[in-house]
């Protein structure tokens, strides 16, 4: 006869291990949310809970204030209501009714409730910055503004925070006219934590970050950059550069966040990269700006009409969208005006990036736009002053293009082509794989070149284009030099071309020039035409040591 007792004993056994792993599905439900951590992450001890103080935006000592009577009466309620607050509830009733019953957490775990927002660093853009998607050969309506030609826009959408020192479409602020001081200003709350979200022990400790690694997410390619900081000089650490025959990036959206998280842990193990904190750009593709002149007025009022002007300007509903803006300076020709730039990005495309980055255990720091950043190299490296500057990134999709006038971008433009399209091009003539057209294009083979002469005519024409559009809408104005960058400046005649259509000399952008001359930046030389971006961010480590 079966002794019953051996039975309870087992059930003893099994059930904990039930309740446990059905408890750490819970938590990852909730996590899932926010895109932080794996189902695997939720069954260690205390560190999932550490990944629920990163869900609620808290300091993680409230994971050992439960273990303290009566802190973890406070750390409980605060931990989970700031979780549920996040989700758009109630932050004392939440908080009180899992300390008091706990069901509560079964509700934020199951229900269809997502974050209200994400909180991101934000900083300011390049002033003068109108970037928004156009036709090969559309213009803005005017320079420096740009119309949107989408739908109206109905009614809330919770702007991300805005951080003074470092940022999400952030680059350094714009000069201040007159002398007026400038002001900054901050939407809702500042939260640095947010973002820090690598390994358990790190969310315990607070380290000051010390290198910070830049990373281009193209269409078809990774680029990364890190870089030593020695009393205010930096030396190149690691340079890495990986191509893909499928997209990485269309229309600025991450086609595959699990397999581009992958690479991304890969690119580093296999490069022994041991720093965790990254910055990255988004395409200026995917961004919308618009300059806006207001009579002064305080934080306040400013939050008020600039909610109510985004949702006149951006072309999406206001629940799509991340939004930041700042304050220019006076309005040179309104003393009793000043210009606000509004800088917006649809959600989706932020929240992928993030979730990719925790996917990969990485740290993202800085969230920028890719033209910002190379306007801003041109303007550090070269300083043109005397004249207005012509930049040209000539990526693998997207041909963008920006006019620099002293710090001020003054006109921008994207053109649908890129590198990718002579590609595959060449597969499509001499029928070949694309990897094998790839090749034949970067080693400007014999027998494809003839196919560079079209692509090479359509992106200088396109230049030409807006060399001459803007000139006629600034007529006092003068195009001194024209900086091109990009995989496919690397086309040979190209770079010639662009000088016999505009008329304009052509350099290429080095960003080498801002570490450390020597043999070092010379053994990079031939990746200077793809490493503008991930180097300059790599450079914004001094934002966040400052």
């Amino acid at each position: 006869m079966a002794n019953p007792f051996e039975s309870f004993g087992t059930l003893f056994l099994v059930l904990p291990i039930v309740v446990y792993l059905f408890s750490s599905y819970v938590l990852y439900r909730i996590g899932s949310k926010f895109g932080i951590g794996s189902f695997w992450h939720y069954l260690i001890p205390f560190y999932n809970m550490v990944l629920m103080c990163r869900c609620g935006n808290v300091s993680a000592w409230n994971v050992l204030g439960l273990m303290v009577f009566p802190i973890n009466i406070y750390s409980t309620i605060n931990i989970w209501g700031s979780i549920a607050e996040r989700l758009g509830k109630s932050y004392w009733f939440y908080g009180i009714t899992t300390l008091v019953i706990g069901i509560p957490i079964l509700i934020l775990a199951f229900d269809s409730s997502m974050p209200a927002s994400r909180e991101i660093f934000v900083g300011e853009p390049l002033p003068e910055e109108p970037s928004t998607p156009v036709a090969p050969v559309q213009y803005g309506e005017q320079y420096g503004e740009q119309k949107s030609v989408e739908a109206t826009v109905p009614t809330e959408a919770p702007p991300v925070t805005a951080k003074e020192d470092a940022g999400f479409l952030g680059e350094e602020a714009a000069p201040v006219v007159a002398d007026v001081k400038q002001k900054k200003y901050k939407t809702k709350r500042s939260l640095l934590e947010s973002i820090k979200e690598s390994g358990m022990f790190s969310s315990f400790v607070i380290k000051q970050v010390d290198e910070l690694v830049g990373i281009d997410i193209g269409t078809t390619s990774v680029k990364m950059c890190s870089l030593k900081s020695s009393k205010g000089v930096f030396s190149i650490q690691n340079i890495v550069k990986k191509t893909y025959e499928q997209e990485l990036i269309s229309d600025g959206h991450i086609v595959d966040i699990d397999f581009l998280a992958q690479e991304l842990q890969g690119i580093f193990k296999d490069n022994n990269i041991k720093s965790k904190n990254v910055a990255c750009a988004v395409s200026s593709y995917s961004v919308i700006s618009k300059k806006i002149t207001v009579p002064f007025m305080d934080d306040e009022a400013l939050d008020n009409m600039i909610s109510v002007e985004v949702e006149n300007a951006i072309p999406f509903p206001m629940k799509d969208i991340y939004y930041s803006y700042y304050v220019i300076g006076v309005d040179p020709e309104k003393q009793n005006m000043m210009n606000v730039k509004i800088v917006a990005v649809k959600r989706e495309i932020v929240d992928a990036y993030i979730a990719t980055f925790n996917m990969a255990g990485l740290n993202l720091q800085i969230l920028d736009v890719d033209m910002f950043g190379i306007s801003n190299v041109v303007e550090q490296i070269y300083a043109p002053k005397e004249h207005s500057v012509l930049i040209v990134d000539i990526g693998a999709s997207v041909t963008n293009i920006a006019i620099l006038n002293g710090e001020n971008i003054e006109f921008t433009r994207e053109i649908l082509m890129g590198g990718k399209y002579l590609t595959t091009q060449i597969q499509r003539s001499i029928k070949v794989k694309y990897k094998e057209a790839e090749e034949k294009k970067i080693a400007a083979d014999t027998d494809v070149t003839y196919l560079f002469e079209d692509f090479i005519f359509n992106i200088s024409s396109e230049i030409n284009k807006t060399v001459r559009f803007y000139l006629a809408t600034k007529p006092k104005e003068n195009i001194g030099k024209i900086f091109v960058t990009g995989g496919s400046s690397l086309l040979p005649g190209i770079k010639e071309k662009i000088v016999d259509e505009t008329g304009i000399p052509v350099e290429v952008v080095d960003p080498f020039l801002l570490v450390q001359a020597g043999a070092q930046a010379g053994l990079y030389g031939e990746l200077k035409e793809v490493m503008v971006v991930p180097l300059y961010l790599s450079t914004r480590i001094t934002d966040l040591m400052g």
